[in-house]
């Protein structure tokens, strides 16, 4: 049953089709086009939309995938025939000047991309030349309303079809009325837009300066959306486009709208349509408009230039040519060719004579219309009928245009609006008038008008339909960011950051730009009469002016008056000249104002800001003017925070770790001191005061650790007239040393633990403790941080104790010195900060409580300190200033005392005479900076009074040390490469630490303190749980789960901690341990890292997904969680909590403490529980799953491990010994891991996969390459009728196969190679199993993604995990299966696995008879366009392939414009457009898109891509520094030749064999490099972003090949050239191309580049199809020097802007084609056969040798055992050497780290075969250490 639309809006249409099905909104379409007829039988039309055509759209906007967002989804417009449509004719009326455009004009393709479909083309007067639409051979059409009545024209049928209600909309155009004549006589609405504002690129020109595409419509609504869609500019392509201001006027008012109408009205006649004139003025003035009249003569005047001035002549310049041509008479209408003929006799003279007229006119026009929002005119006098018009063509034709000629002339907007019915029956319409960009605001007081007109009962055009809300407008359009607004500049307290910037705020301004003044200004400081200085800016000659700095904002219009109120004398607001020559409103100021006393002027300064900022810097004198911050890490970050704010240069010291430190970076100026452990450069005083020197340092701030206690640095300092922010060196002596302090303590009446002096001997400390009593601490005298301190609780531990502290003192602080006190048991350490003026005066700034430590370690800090008396608060207080005071202390100090609780008292403990590490929470409750004060009182300045005052304290704040340490390994150092870390905002951090720092092993642990501060100690403990809680760190394991853990605890809630109970307590981390890591045992996720596959990221993931997702649902897990993959081999796990597991794949012993335990069921593990996979025996991999998952970080989308990239999973590797990984807590904002979402249940028997022990039948779809163009069909039977073995080198990047040679049906790759197996570089599937030469290799999870090999088949999803399964020995047979049984196997597997029920297929039996055509189709949209083959690819890809088997870059257009428009359309099911050179593999989601719909698709967007040879693309020239021929280029060529192929033709030097075989020097393949620009046509062609590139001058394409076979080892960054291509290596990997030179590491893993964030939107890759590297010489150093900037992001890539015009290039090519044509016959022919026996000669003699060298690792003897390092650290010492017998637990090596020494024990006893490493060498975790027998 058909659907009537006749008269739908756009509103209607789209509801329908959101309502309807595809099908059912297709047919109403196709109903609605064939109930149309084109001229003669419907002269409205000129052509109609083929029903194919119609499809084509629809199946285009079907592909969208956010169709149903769309304004205009679905919906059916017409065009006036002068637009054009692609591949329907543009005719303009006259048949013999059709074409058929191949692209949209720029207002179709939008209104298509908006949803639009065109039904067809309208009649018009020939070339839109008239007013009356008789002027067209295609006859005339008639009016709507009237047979025997002209339309009006010239876009006659566009509105006839909106009348009759056929579209909602069509488009027009209106050079002088032919988009609003039409609509008045039609009761449509006609929207001339301001000239510019739509394009007309694809519009036939008529005037073409004056051109406008029109809009016609039945209602206001609609025609304000198409505005909004249509409304675009499009500079690049239309000389004349202009963009719609930021801030157009929407609303005329909101006062009083005042309206002028002609003082005289001719209307010729008529006596009908004045009346309704008359009654729609009278209602204008119902919308309370103040209405004059005024003389229209001016325009009138202007009118008459459009027919009798050069403007014609502009008609004619654009058909001159046509019309030279003699086109047939008949096709010619005679009265349009008279008028455009007529345009050839004018010439420049007269045209410059019209110019000077129009403006001298245009002059009294703006004077005639000063304070007039908008003119009300008929839209034509006379409705005439066609008889009349035939009569008097022109004179009928010039009496309509009346009011409309002159529009455009003048730039002026205007609306055509129904007025009424005259008693004919025939409308009338008035036209709003108004100037340029009021568009919007006409459609509003449309609005108001046709409501008072027509009572909310309008008939829409000549339909019998009734509106009575399509006249509304709809909201929001355009988008109101700053509607209404006035610009204002200012100049002074109003500015951003200033006193006054809240009035701003206050009426809701919005800040537009910072420019500044023309140069004809003065700025003055006025006298200031209260709190606020105030500016005045005054005009003056630019001789004597200047250039002053604004600020522009914008104001809402309502909001101005009120802002006005608060502006005091003497401003007022006037006018201020921008630099740019545009006028905006400012602050004025009254003459008085530069005249009155106390008047500055300020103009040097160039603006406000600077002048308040000299202000501010001559009020408070600086302390210093260069300070050195003798330190690192966070504390120097947090000093150098303060200098910025005092305005002090900061110096950084660095050592070689800490060369792209946080504080190296901030600094002003950093000094290297040249080396890398502490004692090399923090510690080394000769080398800091040299830099002091160097700098100009005039003070040097050490903070905390390194030489912050140093008495000798100190007294240096002070020798060398340079100030230490600190105490004297006396001071720190006596402070530093515990047996003086004491004494001082004693003396200043400070309460002391019993103790002694210094003790030089163990036997003298064996008596004193013995006096004492156990238990006592040895304390080192110069101690300090938790070092040199230990607790002895009997006499035999005491002299190992002893000499340890002596050791420790004498290493860490210089100084051996030893002292014994008594230890108070449950002792809480509270501190009071101190502050010393140096001349006897001291202040207490508050106590902190200190008691939560470890290891005599602080780990969390508060203030107050909790449950501490008032009275004892207060002599803590007291004591501490009298010890300060006593010794006329300078600068910072903390006193720490000793609190016995249950007795209420405290004892003296030690004064650290430095700034304490936990500083920062005293601040946040006195408010103070600390380090100011320091700095201050340093240089002697004075205080005020502070010293006399007591601070007050306001709330609580708490602090959280993060540690870089494993909590779960004793605490051990854990350094790294921070991956990710995120910080709460609204916590204070003092940190140092970001994304791509590097944690080094040399220095204390220390990543960051984590400060809160709130109303009291319950408040500050919910926000220190927060901001822990929301706390990320991965690359380095730190205490962030400790600190959660013993924040949370009832222990630190309820005030019950002491000094030692962080010993005892019972940490229970979420986590586990690996005590053996297997074979190869890595975390991944699924599905792994998708949608990268274009970039060169594999995805990774598990190779057998079925049993990998299984062991997730098996615990309940959602099915993203990280889970563990183990190969061959399982490892062992220690878990520190409760757990639930399951091990699923390949068979394998599973124990829990010893015990036996199932597969493929939940196992519950206590904590302390141990789990051992063992060895299996069936299959190739297992898979262990853990409930909640596993805590890694998501990297590019997934925690899936990519080993090769060093990337994802757990630090980017394999699993090793002594690992500890986190599971996920889903109630921790941190964690952004899924909960879990089923319970765990086990797997039943009839999903759990019987593994075979030796023969594999996989099913595989066939494709995408096959016979009869690659493969001989005999070949493709063989395949699958023999079977395949696993080769013994298959892994996770591919599983090799060994079986029959293929038989070729072409002799070579042509262009693409040597081989028949070569193909120009395209992307692979996932799956595919592809012919390196001869050799197939099954392309899986970590393979590559381009290459240059065909591919016979690909193994369907469903059944990949046997190839995850297979092992070497393995046979596989191959099946053949359909596309559809594919994906039912596939959904299959899906709904089992969410289900745990059904049934796992693995005995295929939906298998094809015989393999089939992998070719889906084939098409040539036409003759010049390339033959497109769509190629099966799998069962979720689609190969496009574009013309024939060469390099082309036309191809590679086309590739990206399809690309662009899937992007576009966000089509439907696609996952991703994965480039090629002349291809694109298209990845799909079945689920959303079947194969065949999306093939559908593809083709027709085939249809939309134009067939150009003049093309351009944006492209980015990126110049790259270049090494050539560097060490580490040549050492992997080396390194091929001693451990792959000793013997090769590119060997041992590949310059030398590139050079060779194209018969040139050495020095001109060094030239071209350095020459050459290489366009990039895909990424990824060996791995992660790198490069397929190809010189763009024919002349670089040298001969070659690719190594045979590859290496297995390439350096980072180096560029290799293969034949014709250019690729960079972006990581250590294996490779194939000839390798030429170095450059920087274009991989940018982390984003830390600029070029990332600027350039990549913060994406690692560097470059993108299409853009254009060169290379520069720089020497090996220079290139090391920039590979290191780079790895840390701070080397700046010269990146330029630009496009690639293809037209440009083959104009160039075409310059050289002589010597480009010479250059690529020289390479052809014999040579090209001399070059081919060359390589199968080689190769020859590969095969006879027995291929590639087998690299030989270390062989140790049966039953050996590996001892590997659990801790990462530089190391040590070996106690044991090679051949010494050891026992079980004994040390063999020692590895240093965060001034730990950690020992590496014997696991069990045995004979030393083998120590790997010598001393200085760096240990990572896992890494193997010694090996015993």
């Amino acid at each position: 049953m058909s659907i009537n639309t006749i008269g739908w809006t756009i509103e209607k249409w789209v509801k329908f089709h959101q309502d309807s099905t595809p099908q059912e909104s297709f047919n109403t379409l196709l109903s609605v086009l064939r109930t149309q007829k084109p001229a003669p039988a419907d002269p409205a039309w000129i052509s109609l939309t083929s029903e194919e055509q119609l499809l084509h759209q629809w199946d285009i906007l079907q592909s969208k995938s956010h169709k149903e967002e769309l304004p205009l989804y679905g919906v059916p417009i017409a065009v006036k025939d002068n637009i054009d449509v692609k591949n329907l004719p543009t005719t303009a009326a006259c048949p013999s000047f059709a074409y058929t455009p191949t692209e949209d004009s720029t207002v179709v393709r939008l209104l298509k991309e908006a949803g639009a479909i065109v039904i067809g083309k309208t009649n018009l007067d020939q070339f839109a030349t008239g007013l009356v639409g008789t002027r067209s051979p295609y006859g005339i059409t008639p009016n709507s309303f009237s047979s025997k009545h002209v339309s009006g024209g010239s876009s006659a049928g566009s509105a006839s079809v909106v009348a009759r209600g056929i579209v909602p909309v069509s488009l027009g155009t209106d050079t002088a009325g032919s988009g609003r004549v039409p609509a008045g006589l039609n009761n449509l609405i006609g929207l001339k837009p301001t000239v510019g504002v739509f394009s007309t690129k694809g519009v036939v020109p008529a005037c073409h300066s004056l051109d406008c595409v029109s809009i016609f419509s039945l209602t206001l609504e609609d025609a304000q959306l198409t505005f909004n869609i249509m409304a675009q500019p499009d500079f690049e392509n239309d000389e004349y486009s202009r963009a719609m201001p930021l801030n157009p006027l929407q609303k005329f008012g909101p006062s009083q709208v005042n309206i002028a109408i002609p003082t005289k009205l001719e209307w010729f006649g008529e006596e009908e349509n004045p009346k309704i004139f008359n009654k729609a003025i009278e209602n204008l003035g119902k919308t309370g408009s103040n209405i004059v009249s005024i003389d229209f003569q001016p325009l009138l005047d202007l009118a008459k230039c459009l027919y009798e001035g050069p403007w014609v002549a502009e008609r004619y310049t654009a058909l001159k040519d046509f019309y030279a041509t003699n086109p047939p008479v008949e096709t010619l209408d005679p009265t349009v060719t008279t008028i455009v003929k007529g345009g050839a006799k004018f010439d420049a003279a007269t045209a410059f004579t019209y110019e000077y007229k129009r403006q001298g006119i245009l002059q009294k026009v703006r004077k005639a219309l000063k304070g007039v929002d908008l003119l009300v005119v008929p839209t034509s006098p006379l409705n005439p009928t066609i008889a009349e018009v035939l009569a008097e063509p022109i004179l009928i034709n010039s009496r309509q245009g009346t009011w409309t000629n002159f529009v455009n002339l003048a730039d002026m907007s205007a609306l055509s609006i129904p007025a009424g019915f005259r008693p004919d029956g025939l409308p009338f319409g008035i036209t709003l008038i108004s100037e340029k960009f009021n568009d919007y605001a006409l459609l509003e007081f449309a609005n108001r008008f046709l409501k008072i007109s027509f009572s909310n009962q309008r008939s829409l055009g000549a339909t019998k339909t009734i509106s009575s809300l399509g006249d509304e407008l709809l909201p929001n359009i355009p988008k109101p960011d700053l509607k209404n607004s006035v610009k204002l500049a200012v100049v002074g307290a109003h500015l951003t950051g200033m006193e006054l910037n809240w009035q701003l705020q206050k009426v809701n301004a919005t800040l537009l730009s910072a420019p500044k003044t023309s140069k004809k200004y003065r700025l003055y400081a006025l006298p200031t009469a209260g709190p606020i200085a105030k500016p005045g800016l005054r005009r003056v000659s630019e001789e004597i002016g200047s250039h002053i700095q604004l600020e522009v904002y914008s104001i809402p219009k309502e909001k101005f008056g009120d802002f006005i109120e608060m502006v005091p004398e003497p401003l007022g607001i006037g006018s201020v000249e921008l630099e740019t020559g545009e006028w905006v409103k400012s602050f004025i100021c009254e003459e008085f104002g530069y005249t009155q006393q106390g008047t500055k002027d300020i103009t040097e300064f160039g603006g406000w800001k600077s002048y308040i900022k000299s202000i501010e810097s001559q009020a408070s004198k600086k302390p210093f003017n260069v300070v050195l911050v003798a330190n690192r890490g966070e504390i120097a970050v947090r000093i150098i925070k303060t200098l910025k704010k005092l305005k002090v240069k900061s110096v950084a010291i660095y050592s070689e770790p800490d060369k792209y430190a946080k504080h190296v970076l901030m600094a002003d100026t950093a000094v290297p001191l040249h080396g890398v452990s502490a004692a090399e450069t923090y510690l080394s005083i000769d080398k800091i005061v040299k830099a002091c020197k160097e700098t100009g340092a005039e003070a040097v701030i050490p903070g905390y650790g390194f030489l912050s206690e140093n008495a000798d640095f100190s007294d240096r300092l002070a020798k060398e007239g340079i100030i230490f922010v600190g105490p004297s060196g006396d001071a720190i002596r006596k402070l530093g040393l515990k047996h003086s302090a004491r004494e001082i303590a004693k003396n200043a009446g400070v309460p002391l633990v019993p103790g002694s002096g210094l003790v030089s001997t163990a036997a003298e400390a064996k008596e004193i403790a013995a006096s004492l009593q156990y238990p006592v601490m040895i304390k080192s005298t110069a101690g300090g941080g938790g070092i040199g301190l230990q607790k002895v609780d009997k006499e035999e531990d005491l002299e190992k104790a002893f000499n340890t502290v002596k050791h420790q003192g004498k290493i860490y602080f210089g100084d051996e010195g030893v002292f014994l006190e008594r230890f108070v048991d449950k002792a809480r350490h509270v501190e009071v900060q101190i502050l010393g003026d140096g001349f006897g005066k001291a202040i207490a700034l508050g106590e902190r409580d200190c008691s939560l430590q470890r290891r005599n370690q602080k780990i969390i800090e508060e203030t107050p300190a909790p449950n501490l008396p008032v009275s004892i608060r207060k002599e803590m207080r007291k004591a501490a200033e009298q010890l300060i005071s006593s010794m006329n202390y300078k600068c910072a100090a903390t006193v720490e005392y000793i609190y016995d609780e249950r007795r209420q008292a405290f004892y003296f403990l030690e004064v650290n005479s430095r700034l304490q590490v936990e500083h920062p929470i005293t601040e946040a409750v006195t408010g103070l900076d600390i380090i100011e004060k320091m700095i201050y009182i340093s240089a002697n300045l004075p205080q005020g009074d502070f010293f006399e005052t007591e601070v007050e304290v306001s709330g609580a704040s708490m602090e959280a040390r993060l540690y870089a340490e494993n909590p779960v390994k004793d605490f051990m150092p854990s350094p790294g490469q921070i991956t990710e870390v995120k910080f709460p905002e609204w916590a204070r951090i003092d940190g140092w630490v970001e994304k791509g720092t590097v944690v080094s092993a040399e220095y204390d642990p220390t990543l960051a303190k984590i400060i809160v501060h709130g109303r009291d100690r319950a408040d500050a403990l919910n926000k220190l749980r927060r901001a822990l809680n929301e706390t990320v760190v991965y690359g380095c394991i730190t205490n962030i789960d400790y600190l959660r853990s013993v924040a949370n605890s009832e222990m630190f809630e309820n005030v019950k901690m002491h000094t030692k109970i962080l010993d005892t307590y019972d940490y229970k981390a979420k986590a586990f341990e690996i005590t053996s890591p297997g074979a190869y045992t890595t975390v991944q996720d699924y599905p792994g890292r998708t949608g990268f596959w274009r970039i060169g990221v594999p995805p990774s993931g598990p190779m057998d997904a079925y049993a990998f997702r299984l062991a997730n649902r098996i615990v309940g897990n959602h099915n993203k969680a990280p889970a563990i993959e183990i190969t061959l081999n399982g490892p062992s796990l220690l878990f520190h909590h409760d757990a639930i597991v399951s091990v699923t794949g390949g068979e394998a012993p599973v124990t829990v403490n010893g015990v036996a335990k199932q597969m493929w069921e939940p196992i519950v593990l206590k904590r302390g529980d141990k789990l051992a996979i063992g060895k299996l025996i069936s299959g190739c991999r297992s898979y262990l799953a853990i409930r909640d998952g596993i805590d890694v970080t998501e990297y590019l989308g997934s925690r899936s491990t990519f080993a090769l990239g060093n990337l994802g999973g757990y630090n980017g590797r394999v699993l090793k010994l002594g690992d500890v990984l986190f599971l996920g807590d889903p109630s921790l904002p941190a964690c952004t891991l899924p909960s879990p979402t089923h319970a765990p249940q086990a797997a039943p028997k009839s999903l759990i996969p019987e593994y075979p022990s030796k023969k594999w039948t996989v099913g595989v779809t066939c494709g995408p390459h096959g016979a009869p163009d690659l493969f001989k069909q005999e070949s493709i039977e063989e395949f699958f009728s023999e079977t395949w073995k696993v080769h013994y080198n298959s892994n996770r990047f591919g599983v090799r196969l060994i079986g029959p040679k293929p038989k070729w049906a072409r002799a070579n790759g042509g262009e693409a190679g040597l081989h028949p197996s070569n193909a120009h570089d395209y992307v692979y599937s996932l799956g595919a199993i592809n012919f390196t030469g001869d050799e197939p290799v099954i392309l899986t999870c970590d393979g590559p993604s381009l290459g240059g090999f065909v591919c016979q088949a690909v193994v369907s999803q469903a059944e990949m995990w046997k190839i995850g399964q297979v092992k070497p020995g393995d046979v596989i047979q191959f099946v053949p299966i359909s596309y559809d049984s594919a994906r039912l196997l596939q959904e299959a597997q899906d709904t089992n696995i969410e289900r745990l029920t059904g049934e796992l297929t693995q005995n295929l039996t939906n298998v094809l008879a015989k393999p089939q055509d992998p070719v889906l189709d084939r098409i040539k949209v036409s003759e010049s366009a390339p033959e497109v083959t769509y190629r099966q690819a799998g069962d979720r890809y689609i190969l496009v392939e574009y013309g024939e088997n060469v390099m082309d870059l036309n191809l590679s257009y086309r590739v990206h414009k399809l690309i662009e428009l899937v992007s576009f359309n966000k089509t439907v099911g696609i996952v991703e457009m994965s480039q090629g050179v002349r291809s694109v593999l298209v990845e799909f989601d079945g689920y959303k898109i079947s194969q065949k719909m999306l093939l559908k698709t593809l083709i027709a967007y085939e249809k939309e891509i134009p067939v150009v040879n003049k093309w351009s693309v944006p492209s980015r020239v990126i110049k790259l520094p270049m090494a050539f021929e560097d060490k580490k280029t040549l050492d992997a060529v080396k390194r091929y030749q001693e451990t792959i192929r000793s013997n090769a033709p590119w060997l041992p030097n590949n310059v030398d064999f590139i050079a060779s075989v194209n018969g040139i020097e050495r020095s001109d393949v060094k030239d071209m490099l350095y020459s050459a620009r290489f366009l990039v046509l895909g990424l990824g062609d060996v791995f992660l972003g790198a490069p397929c590139a190809v010189p763009l001058d024919p002349r670089h394409r040298f001969l070659g090949t690719k190594y045979n076979p590859s290496r297995t080892f390439t350096p980072n960054g180096t560029v290799g050239i293969g034949g014709m291509y250019m690729c960079i290596y972006t990581m250590e990997s294996p490779g194939g191309y000839q390798l030429v030179g170095r450059t920087i590491p274009i991989w940018d893993k982390l984003s830390l580049g600029e070029h990332s964030k600027e350039f990549s939107n913060n994406q690692p890759w560097l470059l993108t199809p299409f853009d254009q590297v060169e290379f520069y010489p720089v020497s090996e150093e220079e290139l090391d020097k920039f590979s290191e900037e780079a790895n840390h992001g701070h080397f700046k890539v010269d990146i330029v802007e630009s496009v690639f015009d293809h037209a440009k290039y083959l104009d160039w090519i075409q310059d050289n084609i002589d010597s480009i044509k010479t250059f690529v016959d020289s390479q052809s022919g014999e040579k090209k056969e001399e070059f081919s026996r060359l390589i199968q000669v080689a190769n020859e003699e590969l095969a006879q040798s027995g291929g590639a060298k087998v690299i030989e690792e270390d062989q140790f003897p049966e039953g050996a055992e590996l001892v590997y390092s659990e801790y990462s650290g530089r190391f040590w010492k070996s106690l044991v050497q090679v051949g010494d017998v050891v026992q079980e637990g004994q040390g063999l090596v020692v590895v240093e780290a965060m001034k730990t020494e950690m020992v590496v024990n014997a696991p069990k006893s045995g004979k030393v075969i083998k120590i790997v490493h010598v001393n200085g060498d760096m240990v990572e975790a896992g890494d193997l250490v010694a090996v015993i027998h």
